[in-house]
């Protein structure tokens, strides 16, 4: 179950309209749900005699309290919740089903709330946000010699399913946000055993928690979809 913790502060972000969720309307963009309130930037000085550098991208730092899983998940997080949003937000235009709707808006419900969260931390440690329309392989940890960013959609899978209309689209959705959440849980459980942050280590275990319980009802879904 989510902690009270993590609850009121999602619920807080909930409430100050960062959610993109609304049953009368598409969802939210996700770039207003999720950017955080600045840029944020890594320094890395340079040699004697050279100007400081900006860091683009995951670099290995130390953080008070922070593993480097800890910092890899949430980095890596963002930019993959951004595609699952993305995803959700054809739906309103091309689903056919409401349950497949339905799935959609509680997606972006649940994790434009978490994009925030996580910008926040990350800005509050003064380390590097991902921004909206960056490269998610730009995050990606594996580069580092760490488990990596799992379950994303190709661009020309991304492509067929933005064509995709009714049945079509509810079947390409729902295999496409099974892979994707199924990545997310292996990210999220892979962290786990090196998180040394309670809050992080706490938003591991709920996107693991949660995202397995939806893997069960899209598989639901995806087996009662006409052949």
């Amino acid at each position: 179950m989510r902690s009270s913790s993590l609850v009121a502060t999602l619920t807080a972000a909930l409430a100050i309209g960062l959610s993109g969720c609304s049953d009368a309307a598409s969802s939210t963009s996700p770039d207003a749900a999720a950017s955080p309130t600045s840029q944020v930037r890594e320094l890395v000085p340079g040699a004697p005699g050279e100007p400081v550098a900006t860091a683009s991208g995951p670099i290995d730092v130390e953080v008070p309290g922070w593993s480097h899983a800890d910092l890899a998940f949430v980095q890596m997080m963002i930019p993959h919740h951004r595609q699952a949003l993305e995803m959700a937000a054809l739906a309103p235009e091309r689903a056919s089903s409401a349950e497949v709707l339905s799935l959609a808006r509680r997606i972006d419900a649940a994790q434009a709330p978490e994009i925030w969260l996580m910008s926040q931390w990350l800005a509050a440690e003064g380390l590097d946000v991902p921004e909206a329309g960056d490269d998610p392989s730009e995050w990606d940890h594996a580069a580092h010699g760490h488990a990596g960013m799992a379950g994303l959609l190709t661009p020309e899978e991304m492509a067929a399913l933005i064509r995709a209309e009714g049945t079509e689209f509810d079947r390409l959705f729902l295999e496409g946000m099974i892979r994707h959440h199924d990545g997310a849980v292996q990210m999220a459980t892979e962290g786990m055993p090196e998180s040394t942050n309670a809050r992080v280590l706490e938003l591991m275990e709920e996107v693991a928690t949660g995202q397995r319980a939806e893997i069960a009802r899209m598989e639901r879904l995806l087996g009662q979809l006409p052949a």
